[in-house]
């Protein structure tokens, strides 16, 4: 039943994209509200998040609180940080409060005209600080730093918008080499995001993402499947509200989370983006 309400809600977006007109009130690309977008904006985003999952006896309860900044020094270039702070809880275990990792990155974003039609091309660097402060229960070792390029494509058209990002995470250490006695966790990720506008104000999200671990043996609980319906609310002098819910897609047994949502707001200062 539910690979039928995601394959039903992709198909609605596809039939949209046929159908809509180009408008001219409606310039530049939407946020996802949780695929890493590869268009480039000044902004400054919110975040409260909620997820649980309940499998074999264990429940695990993730609660976070972040937020981003980033800002479009260029037509095509920005610059971008993020911090956090989350509180883990597991059966039978203490709760555990800490800072996300600090993080800083560069992005590239291009759009190209075509007609009634915006094409996007972009990209970019990301690189993630240890986890000060927490134990190694995590999917990934705190001890260790992250790297994360990433590359998508993107594509408009009247109410009527898609982006797409393709990911790639290493963990790694000051010297940037693995030891015999080290070994980094490595996955890629895939994330799509259709949306289209209900009213001026009103955009509908229907993403999807799947994450794959290269080690699918030691690392099999990176791996995840999950759709995200949400929607995003402009406000004009206020700024974006917006919320999405998580929904798994992959079996329980396969590190699929029972539910999660998302409560974001969004102020962005140059509005052509």
């Amino acid at each position: 039943m539910k690979n039928i309400i995601i394959i039903s809600l992709v198909f609605l977006s596809s039939v949209v994209t046929l159908y809509s007109q180009p408008t001219s009130s409606n310039t530049g690309f939407a946020h996802p509200l949780q695929v890493e977008p590869v268009a480039v904006y000044t902004k400054i985003r919110g975040n409260v998040g909620y997820w649980d999952k309940n499998f074999n006896g264990v429940k695990e309860i993730n609660k976070n609180v972040n937020i981003e900044g980033e800002y479009k020094f260029s037509e095509s270039f920005s610059v971008i940080s993020s911090i956090g702070r989350t509180e883990y809880s597991q059966t039978d275990s203490a709760k555990e409060i800490t800072w996300d990792r600090w993080n800083g990155g560069i992005k590239y974003g291009k759009i190209f005209d075509n007609g009634s039609s915006q094409f996007l091309i972009g990209g970019g660097l990301r690189i993630y600080d240890k986890k000060r402060n927490a134990e190694f229960r995590e999917k990934e070792n705190p001890d260790f730093y992250l790297i994360r390029p990433n590359f998508g494509l993107g594509y408009k058209r009247g109410i009527f918008q898609i982006m797409s990002e393709f990911r790639f995470q290493t963990e790694t250490n000051r010297h940037g080499k693995e030891s015999s006695l080290e070994e980094f966790k490595r996955y890629y990720q895939v994330g799509i995001a259709p949306s289209f506008a209900i009213a001026d104000s009103v955009r509908i999200f229907t993403e999807l993402e799947y994450r794959e671990p290269l080690d699918k043996t030691a690392d099999k609980n990176l791996r995840y499947f999950n759709f995200y319906p949400g929607v995003s609310m402009n406000t004009e002098s206020f700024g974006n509200f917006s919320f999405s819910f998580l929904m798994g897609v992959l079996p329980k047994g396969e590190n699929a989370m029972d539910r999660g949502v998302r409560f974001s707001y969004f102020y962005f200062f140059d509005t052509s983006q």
